[in-house]
């Protein structure tokens, strides 16, 4: 008996030691990640504050973030390139333009030519490149290139050394569910995009572009022309744009194809086919007077070699993290809100990829893991002006790009809800599912997964020079590219489980015993329209809670979950008549349902329990 109780008194000692162990290791987890989240709080602060003022190109303000960046990186212990000791790769970009008073427009139409007039009948386009033109005239209808869809507007017609007459955004824009228009009325923001028009034009020999309002846009107003500075600057050696009324458009269809606009378009929506041809008896000749003065971009470069050496003792084999800390400044070009003269603190985009990649370069330089292949931590500039920071830098790389095995790009991550973050460029390895497998299962987020890589971030840049990449985003929200964007919105908490998995990705590749293997795919990520996985609600966890139940940190603003009432500090206890005791208990419920599904949901506030309905909507 005596024994049995001695036994017994170490079993239970035993066990109530292993409970101590758990509460303080869980203490101490709940420690070090107040300390990442604090980091990155004072990182978000400064680059998002309004004394950066926006962080444009050229601006003082950058120069500031780039000297912060630079002082964070040798602070972790990063060292810089030999020929680059201050770790700041300098290059030179076109700066904001004006538009001179030297521009030009004569249409010949037969023997007839007659000179139109700028801002009645014309306009000259911002993003559009200086110089004289003249040649004839190829209607090319949207300027759509999709070769996933079999429709391309430019096959079959000789555009070389011709000017390009184009309709703005896309065919059959009135027809929910048709091939540029989701069924939910949002539009294929990549195939109406200008600049994606104008390149598709360049590449196809056109030596200018003239484009026209659709249709569909002036249906209920006037047919006006954009202001000079829409749209942006040129990003490159761009060929001249032009914009013309639609009055004038109809004119030359109606000269050289014999229909009106209308006729055109109508053609068109009819059967969806392409109508691409040249215009009989139209000629052009044009002049645009832009100008412009050169800027700096800078790009900040921090290396971490190795702890574990390779075979030949040198790192040969290299890894790259990156995120652009740019903004468009006040606003103006490149801004969602136009006339608006703000500072845009561009607090997401992309002051929390710039803080992530601080972080996950602080977590890695201090840990004890071992690993082969070096990392290179790269903060682009002017990734807002067209990628031009990263594309530099793929031009000059400081390691030979065919040493680099993977990109991992961390561009707006700062808006993590509902647990879940989307992970574009799946496709572009066979390595990624198993990791982003284990990266799920440790974190408890929800990954949208995406096989295509080609997106406007600075992962294409190396994607474009056959490097496997990735790019982690948090999802499009109303404040992007706005004013609104600012650090009152970021889910600090979700910045720190991105860079959870980031490193856990990082780490991987870094310490594989083969190289990543490189899968081509072609086809451009649409962020708009490849929003996808977990329907949104707009709940933002709170990590730190220890009882049964699902307790809010915050609701995200305009989102189902603010909408049905719900607040920060409420506890979920229950879905659809199930018991919440974890979230997990929550999500298994949810996951199975589509967007506009109406949930029940009880929910305690202080001492009382409330019933509320929520509408799932759908994902960002």
């Amino acid at each position: 008996m005596r024994r049995f109780s001695v036994i017994t008194f170490f079993v239970v000692s035993g066990f109530c030691v292993g409970l101590f162990q758990l509460a303080s290791a869980a203490e101490s987890n709940i420690a070090a990640n107040k300390q990442d989240e604090a980091e990155i709080h004072a990182d978000l602060t400064f680059l998002a504050s309004d004394e950066r003022e926006g962080r444009d190109t050229g601006s003082p303000q950058i120069l500031e973030s780039a000297y912060y960046i630079q002082k964070q990186f040798q602070s972790i212990g990063l060292t810089t390139p030999q020929d680059m000791p201050d770790g700041l790769q300098s290059f030179t970009i076109p700066g904001p333009s004006s538009l001179g008073d030297n521009n030009l427009m004569k249409v010949t139409i037969g023997h007839d030519t007659s000179e139109w007039k700028i801002k009645d009948d014309y306009k000259v386009c911002s993003f559009g490149g200086a110089g004289d033109v003249s040649g004839e005239v190829v209607f090319c209808g949207y300027g759509i290139v999709d070769k996933e869809n079999n429709y391309d507007e430019f096959a079959g017609i000789d555009l070389k050394g011709k000017i390009a007459l184009i309709i703005r955004r896309v065919p059959r824009q009135e027809v929910l569910g048709s091939l540029y228009m989701s069924k939910d009325g949002k539009l294929d923001t990549q195939r109406a995009a200008l600049r994606s028009k104008l390149q598709n034009a360049q590449k196809n020999g056109a030596i200018a572009m003239i484009m026209v309002n659709d249709l569909t846009s002036t249906k209920e107003g006037k047919d006006v022309l954009i202001p000079y500075g829409y749209g942006g600057d040129a990003r490159g050696k761009e060929i001249p744009v032009f914009q013309i009324t639609q009055k004038r458009a109809s004119q030359l269809l109606q000269a050289g194809l014999n229909k009106s606009l209308e006729q055109v378009v109508a053609g068109i929506d009819a059967e969806l086919k392409p109508q691409s041809q040249l215009l009989n008896r139209v000629s052009f000749e044009g002049k645009t007077d832009i100008q412009s003065e050169s800027i700096e971009g800078l790009n900040v470069i921090g290396i971490l070699e190795p702890k574990q050496a390779s075979e030949t003792g040198v790192a040969i084999e290299t890894v790259v993290i990156g995120a652009h800390y740019d903004h468009v400044g006040w606003g103006g070009r490149g801004s969602l809100a136009p006339g608006v003269n703000a500072i845009h603190n561009g607090a997401d985009d992309n002051a929390s990829g710039t803080t992530a990649l601080l972080e996950v370069a602080r977590r890695i330089a201090a840990s004890d893991e071992k690993f082969t292949r070096r990392f290179i931590f790269i903060a682009f500039s002017a990734e807002e002006k067209g990628l031009l920071g990263s594309k530099y830098y793929v031009k000059h790389p400081i390691v030979p790009n065919k040493d680099c095995v993977a990109m991992i790009n961390l561009d707006m991550v700062g808006r993590i809800a509902d647990e879940k973050l989307t992970v574009f460029g799946v496709g572009s390895s066979s390595i990624w599912n198993k990791m982003l497998d284990v990266s799920e299962k440790n974190t408890g987020l929800k990954f949208f997964r995406e096989n295509k890589a080609f997106g406007p971030s600075d992962h294409a840049s190396f994607y474009e020079k056959k490097i496997p990449v990735l790019h982690l985003f948090s999802g499009l929200h109303e404040d992007y590219h706005r004013p609104t964007d600012d650090i009152e919105d970021v889910n600090v908490q979700g910045i720190r489980r991105t860079v959870d998995v980031l490193e856990h990705l990082a780490l991987e590749v870094a310490r594989a015993p083969k190289r990543p293997d490189y899968i081509e795919n072609k086809k451009w990520i649409n962020v708009g329209r490849h929003a996808g996985g977990r329907s949104r609600i707009g709940l933002i966890p709170d990590l730190n809670f220890s009882a049964e139940g699902f307790a809010l940190l915050n609701v995200e603003k305009n989102s189902p979950a603010g909408h049905a009432g719900l607040k920060a500090g409420d506890v979920l206890v229950e879905v659809n008549e199930t018991a919440i005791k974890t979230r997990q208990d929550f999500w298994s419920v949810v996951d199975p349902l589509k967007p506009k599904t109406q949930i029940s949901v009880k929910y305690r506030r202080g001492e009382d329990v409330s019933q509320t309905e929520v509408k799932l909507g759908n994902p960002r």
